[in-house]
């Protein structure tokens, strides 16, 4: 019997092609609408020329916020690596996340400041389902309206049917078991917890800055990386017309 193997990997994302293409293509699965907003907060696609100098203004200083996220996003090469990677990956999409409630002066146009970048990820239009993620606020924006708004309106984008959103039956929601504030959010937006994953990521080693992990064994193909488990959450469409909308209309009505 013969075969052949003729794999090739993908091939790296050079230093000029880290902000993507200069007509920036989110080469998405389903359509994108400019922005979702409600009256504190709006979603718009993340377009690393036009957002990412206020994106590193504002994490500079407290990187240790990623310590729960299983990619690097450390360094500014890193993170403008991760979007371009999910750029190139039909089934992601990142939306920057502008506060309204706070005039940003440098950028007018933006009717607000930039409070960080949600997305959605492994897109699956036939079995209609997503994963809300990554799921970053900015320091300055934390404990705020921003996470639960930023949510809600990816919610309604999902899971209301046509024409208002893509009618999906299921979005989902993983955290650290470690990362608390994350699924405290997850519990206030509705979402169930399914449980937990076990050895679901191995780490990247990000030189000066340390990921939360656990310790695999000598000798495996991870070459000495931390490992990391994944609690999972889901809010699926009977949920959602059971009382999840309500739920989150009644966040986005929330003074504070």
């Amino acid at each position: 019997m013969e075969f052949v193997n003729n794999y090739v990997p993908e091939p790296e994302i050079t230093e000029a092609e880290l902000y993507g293409p200069e007509l920036y293509d989110l080469n998405f699965i389903l359509p994108v609408p400019p922005v979702l907003s409600t009256n504190k907060l709006r979603l718009v696609p993340f377009i690393p020329r036009v957002h990412a100098a206020a994106y590193f203004d504002a994490v500079r200083g407290h990187e240790t916020m990623y310590q729960h996220i299983p990619v690097a996003l450390e360094y500014p090469s890193d993170f403008l690596r991760f979007v371009e990677t999910c750029r190139r990956d039909n089934t992601a999409v990142m939306f920057a996340v502008i506060d309204t409630t706070r005039p940003d002066p440098k950028h007018p146009e933006w009717e607000g400041s930039l409070a960080g970048m949600f997305g959605l990820l492994g897109t699956d239009k036939t079995r209609l389902v997503t994963e809300i993620g990554p799921a970053i606020v900015l320091p300055a924006f934390q404990r705020t309206h921003v996470g639960s708004h930023a949510v809600g309106l990816l919610l309604k984008h999902v899971l209301d049917v046509a024409p208002s959103g893509f009618g999906f039956r299921k979005v989902k929601w993983a955290a650290s078991p470690l990362n608390l504030p994350s699924h405290n959010l997850a519990k206030r937006m509705g979402f169930q917890f399914e449980g937990v994953i076990r050895w679901k990521y191995v780490l990247p080693k990000v030189e000066g800055y340390h990921k939360l992990g656990k310790d695999a064994r000598v000798g495996d193909g991870g070459n000495g990386l931390l490992g990391r488990d994944s609690s999972e959450w889901a809010l699926c469409w009977d949920e959602w017309e059971g009382g999840g909308r309500e739920l989150v209309e009644r966040a986005f009505a929330r003074v504070a």
